[in-house]
Formats: structure tokens, sequence, C-alpha cells
């Protein structure tokens, strides 16, 4: 007699890890950012002499060396500012190198995180960063990465005309309030709607001093009178609105394991969309910004020559700070894993499917229920 043995189907592999679900990415490249942008010349040269300036000034750890190495921010300036003198070029490397430690010690980054819990010193760190150049004074005990800062800010200035110093100051005040309000946010508890959230983070990506960077590094002469015309401040708006927007969309993948909450895809999650459901409404709404930039660029005014020339390079030079945003996204490792191109070819990322945020809020919730029960 013969026996049937029935043996179990094996079952075939999904290739999504445990624990997560497959969520497809909006079209990020599309309009103005299709085409692949030209890099800065000295982009090779400068890199390694800018990192080891911050390293020797902040005295850097080998470990925090690497983590700056990998982040490579000189090829963002190198998309940038492709047309910028090495000086000025060299500068502004130094300054986007100096901004990522820097941000970082607020928000638990890659390389800091040491004041995210720490709301008081955090205001007082903020505080010191512009007193030399709005107050003429300097507290004592600052930071060695605040006082970078000056070095930087120095260069530029000994440079620049009075217009571009003014607006990156003005930017710079408004990135650290940016910062400062984020930090408050997170808390005080509240939760900010995805818009509000964008207009917070419109400053806080620290975005808008690279504006003035390009306006200095490729010698731009705007009057004065340009950046008060409603149509610039738009462009200016919407360019720093596809930045926050995009970063929330290619960084949380890694933010979200560290129970972040400060992202607008975390926060449509929160309010009961699915994964999909959250990247598809925030892709929306990156497709809404891109959309009033055609428009709104189609509306630019015209000036007397050789201001319109100028006011051309500024706009490019908005868009040129987008571009750097999204493509070094996508080349380095820090967002979106070892093999960022595969994701650029298949938009599709892996995400948690119950964050820790999540449970947290969700247990947040219960306590609440049972003692008002």
């Amino acid at each position: 007699m013969t026996q049937t043995v029935t043996r179990p189907v094996p079952q075939k592999s999904t290739g999504i890890p445990a624990g997560k679900v497959a969520v497809k990415l909006p079209n990020l490249f599309q309009g103005f950012l299709k085409q692949t942008p030209p890099l800065n010349p000295y982009y090779e040269e400068v890199r390694s002499e800018s990192e080891r300036w911050l390293t020797r000034f902040c005295s850097l750890s080998p470990q925090m060396q690497m983590k700056l190495q990998k982040l490579d921010f000189s090829y963002f300036c190198a998309i940038m500012a492709p047309n910028a003198p090495r000086k000025e070029y060299r500068t502004i490397c130094d300054w986007g190198n100096w901004v990522f430690p820097y941000d970082d010690m607020f928000d638990g980054g890659d390389l800091g995180g040491e004041l995210k819990d720490d709301p008081i010193k955090s205001r007082i760190v903020v505080d010191s960063l512009l007193e030399p150049f709005l107050t003429g004074e300097v507290s004592k005990g600052r930071m060695r990465i605040v006082e970078a800062h000056d070095d930087v800010a120095r260069r530029i200035f000994s440079t620049c005309t009075r217009g571009v110093r003014r607006r990156f100051l003005y930017r710079m005040h408004l990135y650290s309030k940016g910062v400062l309000t984020h930090l408050d946010d997170h808390f005080d508890g509240r939760r900010p709607t995805p818009e509000e959230m964008i207009e917070t983070r419109r400053d806080s990506a620290g975005s808008g001093p690279l504006y003035h960077l390009v306006e200095y590094g490729h010698r731009l002469h705007v009057p004065n009178k340009v950046f008060k015309d409603p149509v610039i401040r738009e462009l200016e708006n919407l360019g720093m609105e596809m930045v926050c927007i995009t970063n929330d969309l290619v960084s949380y993948q890694k933010e979200e394991g560290d129970g972040y909450t400060g992202n607008i895809v975390a926060a449509c999650r929160m309010d009961g969309m699915s994964a999909q459901e959250a990247f598809d409404y925030v892709g929306r709404l990156l497709e809404e910004r891109y959309r009033r930039w055609e428009a709104a660029e189609a509306r630019v005014p015209h000036w007397e020559y050789p201001t319109n020339m100028h006011v051309a390079k500024y706009i490019e030079g908005i868009k040129a700070v987008v571009r750097a945003n999204l493509y070094w996204s996508f080349r380095t490792k820090r967002y979106l894993g070892r093999d960022p191109e595969e994701v650029r070819r298949t938009g599709i990322i892996y995400v948690l499917k119950n964050p820790p945020y999540m449970v947290d809020d969700r247990t947040e919730k219960e306590e609440t229920v049972l003692v008002r029960g």
C-alpha cells in the first residue's frame, strides 16, 4: 500500500523585510529637476579641504570624521553653486559641512543629538549663534561648532555686499527661530497639521541661507527692491517648501525607527493614514508646489538691464538649491540605505508597519481613556 505524504507548499518570498511594508515614492524628478545637474569643477579638491577644516576646528572624533565624509555635503554645494569660483565655493562648502553637525544636535541625527532633550541649553546655543553679528558681543563658553560659524561668516562678510549680509543674517535668524519652534512643539507634545509643519520646516530646514550663499558665491548684484516683490518671495518660499517636503519623503525611512515625529509623513500616519496613503498625500503637497512654481515663474516681473540678468541667475540659484537637495539625497546613503540608485529606479522603499511613535501614540490615547473613565 502506497502512503501519500502531504508536504506543506513553500510560501513564495515577497522580499519585504519582516515587520515592514513596501511603499511607492511619488515622482520627485520632474519639472526643472529632470536634468542631471552640472557640478562645480573644484568639487573633488575642495571637498577634502573643507572636511579637514571642520575636523580640526571642532576636534571631531574619528567616528564623527567618518560620518562627515559619508555625508559629502560638498557634493550638494557643487550642484548648488556650479559656477562659484574656488574661494567662494570653499566657503560655501564650509558652511554646508558646518550646518549638518550643528543641526543634528537638535534632532538626534547621525552627527549629534545631544540637545534634542534639553530645551534650555538648546535656546542658549541658538541665541549664541548670531550674537557676534547682531550685538557685537560674545558670550562665554560658546561651543566650538558655534565658533566655526563665526569663521565662515567672517569670510562671507569680508567680500559680499551689505544686501547679501543683511539677507543672510535674516535667513539665519529665521532658521534659528524655526529650530526652536520645532523643539517647542516636540517638548509641548503639540501635533501641528502638515501645512503648519511645512511652514515651520520651511525655515528650520536651513535652505533659506543657501539662497544668499549662492548670491555670494556667484557674485550676483540683485537690488534690494527685487526681494520685496511678491513673486520673488513666493518663489523663495516654494523652493524652501519643496526642500522640506522632499526631505521628509526621503528621510522618513531612516527617522521612523528612532520614533521621530517631526516629519510630515509621520504626522499623516498618526492622523490615521496608512503608510502608502501618507506618502501619497505628502506627494500631492509636493506636486502642488511644482505647479505653483511654474505659475509663479511665468509672472516674474521685468527690470532694467543688468538687473534682469542677475534676477534670472538668482532664480536659477533657488532651483539649484532644490535640485542639489534632491540629487544629494539620492547619492548619500544617509536616508535611502545602501543602494539609493535602486530606490530611484524602482521608487520603492520599506517602512515599518508599526513604528515606535505609533505604539507610543496608541498607548497615550489608551491611558487618557482610562484616566477619563
